[in-house]
């Protein structure tokens, strides 16, 4: 070979060479295409519809759901028409916040039939979003106003998937927001509320009390086996109080399925938990006490998730479902691989973070992400 063949060639491989690094930096191309924006990430993908012989669960916090009227012995005077904000009442309220942001929205927010609808609009696809359209089978809720919002939304916006049991007991929150729960199977019995017995660490002596905060509450349902499962929802106390409460909430329910399962019931519980990633690393609310009567949904599954629960740059499984320890006794055994957050495109922005519910940009559904799974039927 000449020499100004071997200069040849290595001018041809010195071209090719930059031809690949620049197709590698993801440069537009002489076409003028642009690189792919990334989508939302992962868990975006629609849950695998369940196969027969299973059934399926979420857990959501649907960010304020309350109707337009007042409810007497409420704090609810926010989510009001502007119409009805001139009482005194409502007046005085407002100016109690001491938040800038908060009082501000309590003077402003127009919280009108459309606001409602459109709230309630975007809580259905987001349900919709799963199983084809069809929804989970049990859905465990938080921050749930009262059951004429419930019921509203199971019989018009969910109409025909089948959300016959319908379960909300007022609580003692001061902002009159509850748990509650939705099921497509029969309830067995009366639903009950556990009121949690708080104690105010922080004052010596202090009397034992619910401090304003939710309970827990419990349904039991008839599953397609013929076998019965009792659920519990929860919406632990925020993280604007102290962690000592959330303690107090893990080992009171931590009791409560113990209890339960020592008599052979099988349970599962879900909801906020309003545990952030920090708190449980520093103090193991979850991997301490909730664990040791259940399967933790994160630990177990949904490795690919980030979090439910996205806050000033972090990501936390705020909203967790524990598979008892005795679920075996219902027939049912938890598919791991079946867990994960739902995200749905109205739901989250390009980076996957879910968008809280803006009635005047009408965007968003809530701030958290619902997390799902299924469990197979023996």
């Amino acid at each position: 070979m000449t020499f100004k063949n071997i200069q040849l060639k290595n001018l041809l491989s010195l071209i090719t060479l930059i031809l690949i690094t620049v197709s590698c930096s993801g440069t537009p191309s002489a076409t003028g295409d642009q690189p792919k924006k990334n989508s939302p990430k992962e868990a975006s993908i629609t849950p695998v519809v369940k196969n027969a012989g299973e059934i399926s669960l979420m857990t959501f916090n649907v960010e304020n759901l309350f109707d337009n009227t007042h409810d007497e012995g409420t704090e609810d005077y926010t989510n009001l028409p502007l119409s009805e904000k001139n009482t005194p009442a409502a007046q005085a309220y407002c100016a109690s916040i001491a938040s800038d942001y908060y009082r501000k929205e309590c003077y402003e927010k127009d919280w009108n039939d459309e606001s409602v609808a459109f709230k309630l609009s975007q809580i259905e696809k987001t349900i919709k979003f799963t199983e084809n359209g069809q929804g989970p089978d049990i859905i465990f809720l938080a921050e749930v106003e009262n059951m004429n919002i419930l019921s509203r939304l199971a019989n018009n916006n969910l109409k025909g998937l089948g959300y016959k049991s319908q379960v909300l007991i007022e609580g003692p929150d001061s902002r009159g927001i509850d748990p509650a729960i939705l099921s497509k199977y029969p309830i067995k019995g009366r639903p009950i509320l556990h009121l949690i017995p708080y104690k105010d660490s922080t004052v010596p002596d202090a009397p034992t009390g619910t401090l304003k905060s939710r309970g827990i509450i419990e349904a039991t349902f008839i599953l397609p086996n013929s076998k019965e499962l009792t659920v519990m929802a929860v919406h632990f106390p925020s993280q604007a109080n102290p962690s000592d409460w959330r303690r107090q909430a893990a080992l009171f329910l931590k009791e409560k399925i113990q209890q339960y399962q020592n008599q052979g019931r099988a349970v599962i519980a879900g909801g906020d938990f309003n545990i952030v990633r920090t708190e449980e690393s520093d103090r193991g609310y979850f991997s301490e006490i909730l664990s040791t009567v259940g399967q933790i949904s994160h630990f177990v599954g949904c490795q690919s998730c980030e979090g439910s629960h996205f806050y000033r740059g972090d990501w936390s499984f705020l909203d967790v479902i524990i598979t008892g320890n005795k679920v075996s006794s219902a027939g049912l055994n938890l598919i791991t691989e079946s867990i994960t957050t739902v995200k749905a495109p109205h739901h989250v922005d390009q980076d996957g973070h879910p968008i809280r519910f803006d009635e005047v940009k009408k965007v968003g559904v809530s701030d958290h992400l619902p997390l799902y799974l299924r469990l197979k039927i023996k």
